[in-house]
């Protein structure tokens, strides 16, 4: 599968969890100031920087700059979330940073493993945000597990309730029968963190939101 390709496979992965999960982008008014180190809302950056501020707190340059909608997009290579790898991107509305992403490009030849990273991930989240407000796993088909739909709608019907252990939930993701995901908030910052899957293929990314002030 092509690069190009991969990445429009994430785009509608996403898409489709973002609106599953409700959120919606709004326009937000940012201060013109320069804003402290101590309200840092996605790795080194804050909302309302603009794309030459961003760049200037990250080490190493974008590896690539694209306009998409009328949005600005830095993407960067490879950097580190606790003990997995992946890619952030920044992307900035009228020159203004509103939303980032983490996109976790871990790599396992055991699917059920891409679970262990979502709970890892979990772990780092709770840390920063507290409780999810909202958390699901949505079940669209059962027929890798030994359970019918109508249990594991209501028995494993959250992330929590599905481990690295369980029988083949990783392959159950990779086909799109299995998502989950958790938002939490607070009053800067929206984060929705995602695992999904299509066509054998897993993404395990977070999507970073800024709060209307």
């Amino acid at each position: 599968m092509s690069l190009d390709r991969s990445r429009d496979r994430q785009g509608a992965v996403i898409r489709t969890m973002v609106t599953i999960a409700g959120i919606v982008c709004v326009p937000i008014a940012f201060a013109q100031h320069e804003a402290k180190p101590s309200q840092l809302d996605f790795r080194r950056a804050v909302w309302g920087m603009t794309p030459a501020q961003v760049i200037e707190t990250e080490p190493d340059r974008p590896v690539r700059t694209s306009d998409s909608n009328g949005e600005v997009v830095l993407q960067y290579g490879e950097s580190n979330l606790g003990t997995l790898t992946g890619r952030p991107v920044y992307v900035f509305a009228k020159d203004r940073l509103v939303r980032a992403k983490f996109v976790v490009e871990q790599q396992h030849g055991d699917q059920n493993e891409f679970i262990r990273d979502f709970h890892a991930v979990e772990s780092l989240l709770k840390e920063r945000y507290g409780k999810p407000n909202e958390e699901r796993a949505v079940w669209e088909d059962d027929s890798t597990q030994d359970e019918t739909k109508n249990y594991l709608d209501q028995d494993r019907a959250t992330p929590s309730s599905i481990l690295p252990s369980d029988r083949l939930v990783g392959l159950a993701v990779a086909l799109g029968h299995l998502r989950l995901y958790t938002i939490r908030e607070d009053s800067r910052t929206k984060v929705l963190h995602v695992l999904a899957g299509a066509d054998h293929q897993i993404t395990h990314q977070l999507e970073y939101r800024a709060v209307p002030q």
